[in-house]
């Protein structure tokens, strides 16, 4: 090598067998990321190559560090505004800048999506995945690039993930109901392809009642009028449970259950916004918080950027309220 060459991370990382992520750590100061040994090997090395960092490079990465990336299932539900609105009042305070991105329910879009950012190199990202592959993530942990998932988990025992109370809620409700003489309930969702929220759902119902019967609709293709039997809407004994605002809200704008204000409340599910308290004001929701959870994220995350997060933190619950 060249004596007059000055040395760049990706030399001092060829010398001590690492990755330059690595490097860049250990220069960071972030050495709760990496052996003992390996600490001790790039303390050397830089100390006998007398490495100097490059003031300019490190200012421009720090110019590029305020972009945190967000990426929603589905930019059309109500969840997922509200939430980015969390995001976006806690990192804006910061000095950071939420980018939102729609991977629009689709793993594919998802996927490029996460590498567009990965290459991007943005500060980190606040994901709310389709995918529920374990390894999702895989790459920006490896890199050590802050991720924190919202409203689902992927289950790789190692993502930080901010959802809420999905069975539990679900099962406090339904015994609610239960009481109320109903003995049947029909599931109204999304196809469920696995998402852990939904599957909690479910399972919060089924542990109360015996007799339940799931429904998978595509929202954007919604007609009521074709679901009328399959719903048993006519049934007094039959309570509708709907996984989704969006989903919800249309059930309530096309039955005539709400003009009739003498039949008791036989439609609940999972709300984000006070519009389907509008509608009907008298029924029990169960309302989620949507903007805290986005919120709480984003505090997370910056907790994690400035490698202040403890590690044993996995898992955030915003708890739902059926009220």
């Amino acid at each position: 090598m060249d004596k007059n060459k000055k040395l760049t991370i990706v030399d001092i990382a060829t010398k001590a067998g690492v990755s330059t992520a690595t490097v860049s750590r250990f220069l960071n100061g972030q050495l709760n990321q990496m052996s003992e040994k390996t600490a001790v090997k790039l303390q050397k090395i830089i100390e006998e190559t007398s490495y100097t960092r490059n003031v300019a490079a490190v200012q421009l990465a720090k110019q590029k560090s305020n972009l945190v990336a967000v990426i929603a299932s589905n930019i059309d539900e109500y969840f997922s505004s509200e939430y980015f609105k969390g995001i976006v009042s806690i990192l804006s305070a910061q000095g950071f800048i939420g980018v939102l991105f729609d991977s629009n329910s689709n793993t594919t879009t998802e996927s490029a999506l996460m590498a567009s950012v990965y290459n991007q190199k943005f500060a980190g990202m606040v994901l709310q995945p389709v995918s529920t592959d374990p390894h999702l993530i895989e790459k920006f942990t490896n890199d050590a690039v802050p991720v924190v998932l919202i409203d689902r988990d992927i289950g790789n025992g190692q993502s930080i993930t901010v959802t809420t109370n999905n069975f539990q809620v679900t099962k406090y409700a339904m015994e609610h109901f239960l009481n109320q003489g109903f003995n049947k309930v029909t599931i109204i969702t999304e196809p469920i392809n696995r998402i852990s929220t939904r599957v909690e759902r479910i399972a919060g119902v089924r542990s109360v009642f015996d007799h339940s019967q799931l429904i998978e609709v595509d929202s954007d293709h919604l007609n009521f009028s074709e679901l009328s039997d399959e719903l048993d809407i006519n049934n007094p004994k039959n309570l509708l449970f709907v996984l989704k605002e969006r989903l919800l809200i249309q059930l309530l704008a096309n039955t005539k259950l709400l003009n009739e204000p003498k039949i008791p409340q036989r439609i609940t599910g999972f709300i984000d916004t006070s519009m389907p308290k509008y509608l009907a004001p008298n029924y029990k929701f169960i309302q989620q918080s949507p903007f805290l959870m986005g919120a709480t994220a984003a505090e997370v995350l910056l907790a994690q950027i400035s490698a202040k997060q403890p590690e044993h933190i996995k898992q955030i619950v915003i708890p739902s309220k059926f009220e």
